[in-house]
């Protein structure tokens, strides 16, 4: 009975965890400066994101799931139906939700510092850069040649 809305619950969580929680590491990328290989974070940081929004979906239903089929026994009406699920278990979802994006925001943390990239660019947008190694090469009024 709660396994369809524990799924449409664990998607829910998956894409706020996933927006907002890339949001958030952009923001912490650009403003850290540093190269992060973007793919690898993107990939790992989509996986733990569904894992988590899952994960705090199912716990959190299971947490409540108690206080939810008691609502629901004594429920008549649709409406007194749809409060029991969301109602009745709303302390349990919403905690498991709150520790989530807890799990989210450490475990993204680890993935970024996973996702740095050490080695040097291969290419350089600074047209200074350019031009002062084009000048080391030269040899004053003879060319590359002598």
């Amino acid at each position: 009975m709660l396994i369809p809305f524990a799924s449409f619950l664990g998607f829910l969580w998956f894409l706020v965890y996933w927006i907002f929680g890339g949001v958030f590491f952009a923001l912490v990328a650009i403003l850290r400066l540093g190269r992060v290989r973007k793919v690898r974070f993107s990939c790992l940081f989509s996986v733990w994101t569904l894992f988590c929004g899952v994960g705090a979906a199912l716990f959190g239903i299971k947490l409540g799931e108690e206080s939810i089929q008691t609502c629901y026994l004594l429920a008549q009406t649709r409406a007194e139906t749809i409060t029991a699920f969301f109602g009745c278990g709303f302390a349990g979802v919403f905690s498991l939700f709150m520790l989530g994006a807890v799990a989210v925001i450490l475990g993204g943390f680890a993935i970024l510092s996973l996702s740095k990239n050490k080695s040097k660019a291969w290419i350089v947008f600074d047209k200074e850069d350019d031009e002062e190694k084009e000048e080391g090469f030269q040899v004053e009024g003879e060319g590359f040649f002598r």
